[in-house]
C-alpha cells in the first residue's frame, strides 16, 4: 500500500510573491478559488484553529495522507487512509525564518474524539483515521489537530490545516518541474516477493539530481533501513531543496496551471479569498530567501514497546522544550575559526590546523583507487577530503552527468562516507555547473581566507560549499546533521586535488 507525506508548506502558496503585485484582483481571485475550491474546504470547530494574518508568525499544520477517494480499487477507496506525515510549519517574520518540525508517526499518545469516544495508547498517525472512519477528510484533519494541541502540544495554536494526498503531490511536483535533491546514498529495492524486499521499488544514485514524479515520492517515503525520524529528516531536506529551486516569478506563466495542480491536491481550512490568498503569498515570499530551520522533536524512547508493537516516546519536559526551540529558536550557526586552507591542485595531506578537530582522522591517502579512476573521467579537478570522521566508511566514489534549469548538460562526481548505521551518510560532491538551486539563498562567509557558501539548519551547517578553479564544490551533512560545524568546516577545508 502506498504511503505519503507532506509538502503543503510550499504547495499552499508557492504562486504567489511575484503575483500578487502583477495580477489584476479579480485573477487573483480566481487563483485563490482554485487553490482552495470550496468543495475541499474544512471548517473546523472554534479553538482548532485561529485564522488570523496579523503579520506576525504563522504556524501550519500539514498532514500528508494516502486518501485515495478516487481510486479505480474498492479496496483503496474504502480502506481508512493515514496520515504518513505529520509536519509543523512557521513562517517567522520576527525571526526572518522558517521553522519545520515532524511529529514521529508512532508517537504514543491518548486520542479522544469528539463524540467522547477513547482510544488510549494509539500511534498518533491513528488520530488521523480514527476520525476519518467517524467523520471524514474533515474528521480525520480535525482530530489529528485536537491531538497535537492537547496531547503532544498543549498551548500550541494553529492558523490553518492542509492535509495533501500523494497523487497530488506527484501532480504538483511535475507542475513545478521537479526538485533538485541531495540524495545522500544509493537506494535501490527490487521487490521479489521475499520478506526482506516486502516494500516499494525503488533505485536510485548518490548525487545532486533532479527527481520527478515516482522517483521523488520513492525517495521521501523510503524507510527499508532508515528508522521514522530519518525518514522525517529526508522529507524536510526535500523540502528545503524544493523550495530553493521555487520562483513565484518564474510561475507565473503557468500559474494557473499550478493552482489547478494544488487544489486538486489538497483539503484545507482556507476560504478562497483573493485578501487570505495575498496574506499567505507575503508570508511565504518573505520566508523564502530566509533560513529553513529543522526543529528536532525530542524523544526518551524510539523503540517502546507494548504488546510487541513499538512505539516513539517523549515526556512532557521534552514536549516543553521542543515547542519552545520550533515557537521561539533562532540560533545561528557558530562558525569555527581555521586557519587558511592550504593551496595548490596539487597539494596532499591535511595541515596539522586541521587534524586537530575533535573525531576527525586521516584518511586513505589521494581517496584510493576508486578517486583516481573517477578523477580521470572528469574534466575539472576531483577533490577529496584528507580527514575523515572516526565512525564513516568511505563507500562510493561516482561521476556521472547532470543537466541544469536549461538542459545544458555538465559534469558531477560524489564520494559517499557512511557515518552511521540508520541514515548516516555524508557526501563530498563537485561539478562544474557552477550556480545550482542548491545555493540560491546560501549566505556567504570568508573562512581561513577563503569565500564559503553556507546553507544552514538552524545552528547546524547543513551544506558548505566554494568554488575553485572552475568548478563547484560542497560537502553535505548527514541527514540528522551528526557532523559538527567543526567537522564540516575542516573536512570542506582538508579536500585536496587527486592525481
Amino acid at each position: 500500500m502506498l504511503k505519503r507525506f507532506l509538502l503543503a508548506a510550499v504547495l499552499i502558496v508557492l504562486l504567489t510573491g511575484a503575483a500578487t503585485a502583477t495580477l489584476a484582483l479579480n485573477k487573483i481571485t480566481g487563483i485563490a478559488e482554485e487553490v482552495f475550491p470550496k468543495l475541499n474546504q474544512i471548517n473546523a470547530p472554534k479553538g482548532v484553529v485561529e485564522a488570523v494574518y496579523s503579520g506576525g508568525p504563522q504556524t501550519f499544520l500539514i498532514l500528508g495522507s494516502d486518501r485515495r477517494v478516487g481510486a479505480k480499487d474498492a479496496f483503496d477507496r474504502n480502506n481508512p487512509p493515514h496520515s504518513d506525515t505529520i509536519l509543523l510549519v512557521r513562517f517567522d517574520p520576527d525571526h526572518e525564518q522558517t521553522s519545520v518540525l515532524s511529529i514521529p508517526r508512532d508517537l504514543l499518545v491518548n486520542i479522544t474524539a469528539a463524540g467522547g469516544q477513547s482510544y488510549p495508547k494509539e500511534k498518533i498517525n491513528a488520530a488521523y483515521t480514527i476520525g476519518n472512519r467517524l467523520g471524514g477528510t474533515r474528521g480525520g484533519m480535525v482530530l489529528a489537530a485536537e491531538t497535537i494541541e492537547h496531547e503532544v502540544f498543549p498551548g500550541l495554536q494553529l492558523n490553518g490545516i492542509v492535509d495533501v494526498s500523494f497523487q497530488g503531490f506527484i501532480k504538483v511536483v511535475d507542475t513545478l518541474g521537479c526538485a533538485y535533491v541531495n540524495v545522500d546514498h544509493r537506494y535501490f529495492n527490487q521487490n521479489v516477493g521475499s520478506p526482506e524486499t516486502d516494500y516499494t521499488n525503488i533505485d536510485l544514485q548518490p548525487g545532486y539530481q533532479k527527481l520527478c514524479y515516482q522517483d521523488a515520492l520513492d525517495y521521501v517515503r523510503y524507510r527499508h533501513t532508515d528508522s521514522d525520524l530519518v525518514r522525517v529528516a529526508r522529507q524536510q531536506d526535500f523540502l528545503r531543496n524544493l523550495r530553493e529551486q521555487v520562483s513565484a516569478g518564474n510561475e507565473i506563466g503557468q500559474i494557473d496551471t499550478v493552482a489547478k495542480a494544488v487544489g486538486h491536491a489538497i483539503s484545507s481550512t482556507f476560504h478562497a479569498s483573493a485578501s487570505e490568498l495575498i496574506e499567505l503569498a507575503k508570508l511565504i515570499a518573505f520566508s523564502q530567501g530566509k533560513p529553513l530551520r529543522q526543529v528536532p522533536f525530542r524523544t526518551s524512547d524510539l523503540n517502546y514497546q507494548v504488546a510487541g508493537v513499538s512505539y516513539v516516546t517523549t515526556t512532557p519536559e521534552l514536549e516543553r522544550a521542543t515547542l519552545n526551540d520550533f515557537l521561539h529558536g533562532h540560533a545561528r550557526p557558530n562558525v569555527p575559526p581555521t586557519s587558511s586552507p592550504a593551496q595548490g591542485r596539487g597539494h596532499r595531506g591535511a595541515t596539522p590546523s586541521l587534524a586537530h578537530v575533535p573525531g576527525l582522522y586521516p584518511s586513505p591517502a589521494g581517496g584510493g583507487e576508486a578517486a583516481r579512476a573517477a578523477a580521470a573521467r572528469l574534466p575539472f579537478a576531483l577533490l577529496y577530503p584528507t580527514l575523515q570522521t572516526g565512525p564513516s566508511e568511505a563507500q562510493t566514489v561516482r561521476t556521472y552527468a547532470l543537466k541544469d534549469l536549461e538542459g545544458k548538460q555538465h559534469r558531477a562526481y560524489v564520494a559517499v562516507w557512511r557515518q552511521s548505521a540508520v541514515g548516516g551518510y555524508y557526501d563530498l560532491e563537485g561539478t562544474d555547473w557552477l550556480n545550482p538551486p542548491l545555493f540560491a539563498h546560501a549566505r556567504v562567509q570568508s573562512i581561513g581566507g577563503r569565500s564559503y557558501r553556507l546553507v544552514d539548519d538552524g545552528s547546524h551547517i547543513h551544506v558548505i560549499g566554494w568554488r575553485s578553479v572552475g568548478a563547484l564544490y560542497w560537502l553535505t551533512n548527514t541527514l540528522l546533521e551528526e557532523l559538527s560545524n567543526a567537522q564540516m568546516v575542516a573536512l570542506a577545508q582538508s579536500a585536496r586535488a587527486v592525481h
